[in-house]
């Protein structure tokens, strides 16, 4: 049997127009974003960018990787009451799947950048976060006969229908001629909704002296635990500043999307020297640590390197292998002496290198 290709990949625009853009990665193209059933995609809105309302067959976060937007989520349900927040660099906003949202750009010169990762298993596609539009080519309405959606809309002719749900031309993303007023966010809408990573604490064993680590799990954000994924934040700084060797023991697959640097990630399996990855990343890219693979990340010496990450879990048991509160931490110094076959000393340093 093939081994799966897990070579980390770039999106491809799904739309790009004056508005903005939306990339999107696709399981067809990366076999192992289907294969633990994630997704991921990354939003620009330039300014009065808007993206139409719509909602996704997956249930996902988005992250402000820069700028601020205004963003309406409607749950499903009748009579559901839509929430109206701004996001700002940093917030991290959870969506179920069904809710419908829209996202606007409401600045005057700056754009506005988000990336989304989901949980795909209950996708029409696996590996592909799939999105019915309401509005424009790409509408679901549109596609309806304009007799029938007249007589069950309350509309007097097909004519109607048509003038409706056929008049936007874009799809997906348009810019609006100008402001719009009377979209005013709500503060109170953001609670337990959106939780800024500044609010967050940084986890107690980041893996390495120059590494950052903060994982945003239902604790933070309650919704997560509905949704069965966590956050993970991680910045590395310049000057090869390494992250790991990492592992998730609770089953927990994450898909990661470097969002600012380069550097090198490598996964490992079982085994032995089984390495299923060992790549140099750069911004845009995105890579899958499969359930139960050994990660270790290490930044290059300009500019350090960031990263994003969904883990399927929502309350993640992270664990290093290496450093205080690490596996080799936890175990009895003679049984790791034992194991590895070293001495005393060598043991002593990996078990508080941090």
């Amino acid at each position: 049997m093939a081994a799966t290709d897990m070579s980390p990949k770039a999106g491809k625009p799904l739309v790009e127009n004056d508005a903005g853009s939306y990339l999107a990665w696709s399981g067809k193209d990366q076999p192992a974003v289907a294969g633990e059933k994630l997704g991921c995609g990354l939003l620009v809105l330039k300014p009065l960018g808007f993206a139409l309302p719509h909602y996704a067959d997956s249930g996902k976060f988005g992250y402000v990787l820069g700028g601020s937007a205004v963003v309406g989520v409607l749950p499903a349900g009748v009579d559901a009451r839509e929430r109206v927040v701004r996001l700002e660099a940093g917030d991290v906003i959870a969506m179920r799947a069904g809710e419908v949202t829209w996202w606007y750009n409401d600045t005057d010169g700056e754009d506005v950048t988000i990336v989304f990762m989901g949980d795909t298993a209950g996708a029409v596609s696996p590996g592909d976060i799939s999105y019915f539009v309401l509005a424009g080519p790409m509408g679901v309405l549109g596609g309806l006969d304009a007799g029938l959606l007249a007589k069950a809309s309350g509309l007097t002719s097909p004519e109607q229908a048509a003038t409706a749900f056929r008049s936007q031309p874009a799809a997906l993303l348009t810019r609006l001629n100008g402001k719009l007023h009377g979209v005013r966010p709500r503060e109170h809408d953001r609670h337990g909704l959106v939780v800024n990573a500044a609010r967050v604490p940084a986890d107690s064993n980041t893996g390495g002296a120059a590494a950052g680590t903060k994982t945003v799990t239902a604790a933070h954000l309650p919704v997560l635990a509905q949704l069965g994924f966590s956050v993970g934040l991680t910045r590395l700084d310049a000057g090869a500043a390494v992250r790991g060797p990492w592992v998730l023991r609770d089953a927990a697959a994450q898909a990661v999307y470097v969002a600012r640097g380069s550097g090198r990630v490598q996964v490992a399996g079982a085994g032995g020297a089984s390495t299923l990855l060992d790549a140099e990343v750069a911004a845009g890219s995105l890579l899958v640590v499969p359930r139960y693979g050994v990660s270790l990340a290490a930044a290059d010496d300009a500019g350090g390197m960031e990263l994003v990450s969904l883990i399927k879990s929502p309350r993640p048991a992270t664990e290093h292998f290496t450093g205080k509160g690490s596996v080799i931490g936890g175990l009895t110094a003679e049984i790791v002496q034992a194991a590895l076959n070293v001495s005393p000393e060598f043991v002593e340093q990996l078990r508080t290198k941090y």
